[in-house]
């Protein structure tokens, strides 16, 4: 992934968010550089008056994540663009520690030991009473130290570890190189949310919803049963392509079910 990944990163700021605030919910129209000035003079009344404060606890890291509120992001808008939260974030915990200074140093205990904290700190922004708040990987690869593609394969894992959703602001508003409608429909709904309510956290009409979940309900009962892939699109009539996307999901979900139509007959 290149390092456009982190350039959401770098807008996620104080500024942006009162600029947001004076445009939309003040109605202050005018010169961009007008009010990108007058964010910054507020900034540093605010610096002067409110220092920062000397306490804070050892492995906690203070982060900005987005809100996860509003419709999905359209093309061209700019990552500061949504509703902003700045929190202090679990990143390292004596009980981290302690796992690191009494397991062994292996590969394997290494990867659950970053995958226990990824899936800390997306539970801790989704469940905080400010939020739900969302992070992307770029911002989980910056707070643990490793790249966004490694941080996508231990979420994956961690997803089919757990069987939660675990979803990251990509999945959320479905951005440009994020997941499909499908996958973030169906994460909502594997979530435990009804019909009503991933429509209206996935600004998809109930009945564009509902078509997504009925034919991932429809493939997931067919895996269940045991029915080889390649069978699927022709009973459930839809494109294999479709019904691939769909397996994937059930795979991320359920992986049990998918071993199950992979199984060879004993008959």
């Amino acid at each position: 992934m290149s390092s456009q990944a982190y350039v959401g990163l770098t807008k996620r700021t104080f500024q942006q968010a009162l600029i947001q605030l004076l445009e939309q919910d003040y109605g202050l129209l005018g010169s961009r550089r007008i009010l990108e000035l007058l964010a910054q003079d507020v900034q540093q009344l605010i610096e002067q008056f409110y220092p920062a404060p000397k306490r804070l606890r050892s492995g906690w890291l203070v982060f900005t994540g987005t809100k996860a509120s509003g419709p999905k992001a359209h093309p061209g808008q700019a990552a500061g663009e949504h509703e902003l939260v700045t929190l202090a974030w679990p990143v390292l915990l004596p009980e981290d520690l302690a796992q690191l200074a009494h397991q062994p140093d292996t590969v394997e205990q290494r990867r659950d030991w970053f995958r226990q904290r990824l899936i800390r700190l997306v539970e801790y922004g989704w469940q905080h009473p400010d939020g739900p708040v969302l992070l992307t990987q770029a911002d989980l690869g910056a707070m643990v130290g490793l790249p966004p593609r490694q941080i996508s394969q231990l979420l994956q894992e961690a997803r089919q570890l757990t069987g939660k959703a675990l979803l990251t602001k990509g999945y959320y508003f479905d951005q440009g190189m994020r997941p499909t409608h499908k996958a973030q429909i169906i994460a909502l709904y594997e979530q435990g949310r009804d019909e009503a309510a991933v429509a209206r956290h996935s600004g998809h009409t109930a009945s564009s919803v509902g078509r997504y979940i009925r034919d991932y309900e429809r493939v997931k009962l067919l895996l269940s049963r045991a029915t080889p892939v390649e069978q699927i699109p022709h009973l459930v009539g839809l494109q294999p392509s479709v019904v691939e996307a769909y397996v994937k999901l059930v795979d991320q979900y359920h992986p049990y079910l998918v071993s199950i139509a992979k199984t060879p007959s004993s008959i």
